[in-house]
């Protein structure tokens, strides 16, 4: 029996080294990267439909008639390189969202809107998160399904929902399909009309809602800005400036905590009529007498982090341990997780009692702005593996970090301005 070598239907035969290309074709289900170009290659990883991939070489066929392409990509992991079959790659971005909506499950139930701890899940335009957003949906809210599962061009999954009158999609991740009843009873948050927490200049609000976890200020208003500093669950700011609102309609309040102003989102802010949060009784400095007739002192702006006589010795000593495994909960080479690592590493260097825990490495030492980054400076990312704060490295130079990464990685070394972790930049600390 002779096998037919007929090249398939939907293969893109025309790219080049160098071409960029997207993961297309799979209805949803993504595609296999091989160590080979075969069916009989072992799996490297998989990636999801919309994935957006480089070609490196290729197409060469298979013993049994199949085109595969050697590609490259940049994952949560690190670079990705391997064989994947041709039949499941093009070259033209439009066809990724219409074979995935093809694919996607239809039904006419609804969900609830989970897991965002109360920062409430946006209704977009298309289904990415680079589309508008149309409205800022509550934690809880019940809205009506009309096809989940889709793939959208980012590789995430979403679907397509109403929600008090209007159609958008939401990501998957903060919808529980089968929850509510499908009506609307709280009434949207339209991006163009946000709502906040009613607050006016000289106001005092408390932190509420933050679930112990404490309320971010930032030194802009939106989430990707700088963190300055925490304010705890309960204790009293005072409203400087505000509402202002950022370009997904989240509604910011700008206010003085303890002598440190900065931005706080809008919806962990509750009236009060209790006086501002005061210093402990360990860091009151009495304050310098000055002239009656001098006008009042500009308030200050975020103190700037000194130059660390450390950090090159910091970057030396956690080089050391690159390709070293990585271990979750782990603190020593034995297998380090990134806050293990941080800890490890700062400790061996310095005598700055550096706390194991993420989020207290996050307030630690001095604040630096992304523009004075210098080698040994901690870096930190949101949104990885969870919402929120949630991984650290130590700045080298040159846009990189050291890391412990994953358990795929190990300890490696990443750009921070890449396209997964730029996206997800936090804040910095200068510690030591």
């Amino acid at each position: 029996m002779t096998l037919a070598l007929g090249i398939p239907v939907a293969a893109d035969l025309n790219l080049v080294p160098g071409d960029s290309a997207q993961i297309a074709y799979t209805n949803g289900d993504g595609i296999n990267v091989r160590d080979v170009a075969g069916y009989s290659g072992a799996i490297i990883t998989t990636l999801h439909e919309g994935i957006e991939v480089s070609v490196v070489d290729g197409p060469v066929w298979a013993d049994d008639g199949s085109g595969w392409y050697y590609i490259s990509v940049d994952t949560s992991d690190g670079w990705v390189e391997g064989w994947a079959i041709a039949d499941y790659i093009s070259g033209d971005p439009s066809v990724v969202r219409y074979e995935a909506v093809a694919g996607a499950a239809v039904s006419s139930g609804s969900a609830a809107v989970v897991g965002t701890d109360g920062y409430g899940l946006r209704l977009r335009d298309g289904a990415t998160t680079a589309a508008g957003v149309i409205a800022v949906m509550p934690e809880g809210a019940s809205v009506g399904v009309i096809q989940s599962w889709l793939t959208g061009s980012d590789g995430g999954s979403w679907a397509q929902v109403t929600y008090g009158g209007m159609t958008g999609y939401a990501s998957m991740d903060y919808l529980s399909i089968g929850g509510g009843n499908g009506d609307s009873v709280e009434p949207a948050v339209v991006a163009s009309h946000p709502v906040t927490s009613g607050l006016s200049v000289g106001d005092r609000a408390a932190v509420s809602g933050t679930g112990g976890g404490g309320l971010n200020v930032r030194s802009e208003a939106y989430y990707g800005a700088g963190v300055l500093t925490v304010v705890p669950e309960g204790n009293v700011v005072v409203i400087v400036d505000g509402p202002a609102w950022d370009g997904e309609g989240n509604g910011w309040y700008q206010v003085d905590y303890l002598s440190t102003v900065g931005w706080v989102h809008g919806g962990y802010l509750a009236w009060t009529d209790a006086a501002p949060t005061s210093p402990t009784l360990e860091s009151v400095t009495p304050p310098a007498q000055q002239p009656v007739e001098q006008p009042p002192a500009e308030q200050p702006a975020a103190p700037i982090a000194p130059v660390s006589g450390v950090g090159d010795a910091i970057v030396s000593e956690a080089l050391n341990y690159v390709g070293l495994a990585y271990v979750w909960g782990g603190t020593t080479p034995a297998g380090f997780d990134c806050s293990g690592f941080t800890y490890y590493v700062v400790n061996r260097v310095t005598d700055a009692g550096l706390s194991r825990s993420l989020e207290v490495q996050s307030v630690s030492g001095a604040y630096v702005d992304p523009e004075n980054l210098q080698p040994g400076d901690l870096v930190f990312q949101q949104n990885t593996y969870k919402w929120g704060l949630s991984h650290v490295g130590i700045y080298i130079g040159g846009g990189k970090m050291v890391n412990a990464q994953s358990e795929n990685v190990g300890v490696a070394i990443a750009s921070i301005w890449d396209s997964y972790w730029g996206s997800r930049y936090y804040t910095a600390r200068r510690v030591g």
